[in-house]
């Protein structure tokens, strides 16, 4: 089959060198391909939606804990267990991405931040390292799966602001995922204490309310929802300061976070889980709760499971071919995805 003619030059440049115009190809039809469906949509969204449980269910326990009466005994006694589940299943849901990526690349990293979190998670004394290693590990991931879509783009169009237009919104996500993961992990090794865990915490939530206009809703039912979620959190807040304080420290360990900031987090990750459920895109959906059931990412399991929700979320964001793919049923099965166009 033939060559678009828009790549006629391309193909005329390379003429002189046809093994190397060859591999080129090749690869940027690989990361095509990949993105398109290198990893089956619904391994991505299982695996995420199999560690959102336990890690919401330690949030439910919290919660319950703070509240008036306390938690009930049969809540006592699945506690230890639940918590257990929270800190092992997220680290497997990683390992079960590394399995099926293709990518050797990314297939480490995701390798490194499950097996690392499985360590952290059985002896304490490798907390440390298992830290670093999950925090390592969560930026090479999450740059490999950039990367991909800024060079499918690129195979498609031969534009560098082609190429990063696909990875503006998601790669905006990712930064402000991975600072607060860097400082909330650094603030527990205890450098920077005082300074880095307001800052973790800050930029947790300032990470959950970029997720509406990152994933563009903007829709009056989602702004709606973004807008009750968050007055509903300034009104429990106000209404019982002490209880409030509680449960924000020890739910989602955002004791210092400024209650604004707060609302507008919990509102923007309320209403991004809303919005794509509706569009049916369920991974992002899926991932956008994760991060907010997590919380701020200063313990291990914490840190595992806000790093598999920026994971999952940037890999099922929107697929790239939607745009740049020669076939012209390419754009009408992304509309489906979630999220709209990237470019």
């Amino acid at each position: 089959m033939s060559r678009p003619a828009a790549n006629t030059g391309d193909s005329t440049a390379g003429a002189g060198n046809p093994a190397a115009d060859s591999g080129d190809r090749t690869v940027r039809s690989a990361a095509r391909e990949r993105l398109a469906g290198g990893l089956p949509m619904w391994l991505g969204t299982g695996l995420a939606a199999l560690a959102l449980v336990p890690t919401a269910g330690v949030l439910a326990l919290r919660l319950v804990r703070n509240a008036p009466g306390g938690l009930p005994p049969a809540g006592r006694a699945a506690a230890p267990t639940v918590t257990a589940f929270a800190a092992v299943v997220p680290a497997l849901a990683a390992l079960g991405l590394a399995a099926e990526t293709d990518a050797r690349a990314e297939r480490v990293a995701l390798a490194a931040v499950g097996v690392f979190g499985l360590v952290g998670a059985v002896d304490a004394a490798a907390w440390l390292p298992a830290a670093a290693a999950v925090l390592v590990g969560t930026v090479a991931a999450l740059a490999v799966a950039l990367a991909e879509r800024a060079h499918a783009r690129v195979g498609a169009t031969g534009s560098l602001r082609a190429a990063l237009a696909p990875i503006a919104r998601p790669g905006a996500v990712a930064a402000l995922g991975a600072l607060a993961l860097a400082w909330s992990l650094a603030a527990s090794v205890g450098l920077g204490t005082t300074t880095l865990r307001p800052a973790g915490g800050a930029v947790t939530f300032a990470t959950l309310a970029a997720l509406p206009l990152a994933r563009r809703l903007d829709g009056a039912v989602d702004l709606g929802v973004w807008a009750a979620a968050a007055f509903a959190v300034v009104v429990l807040a106000a209404s019982a300061p002490f209880v409030a304080g509680a449960v924000v420290l020890v739910a989602f360990g955002a004791g210092a976070v400024p209650l604004a900031l707060l609302a507008v987090g919990i509102g923007g990750a309320v209403a991004t889980v809303v919005a794509d459920a509706r569009r049916r895109s369920f991974g992002p959906a899926i991932a956008a709760a994760l991060l907010l059931v997590a919380g701020v990412p200063g313990t291990l399991p914490r840190a595992v499971a806000f790093a598999l929700g920026l994971l999952v979320l940037v890999r099922e964001w929107t697929p790239v071919v939607a745009a740049t793919s020669d076939d012209p049923a390419a754009g009408a099965r992304a509309a489906t995805a979630g999220g709209g166009p990237d470019a």
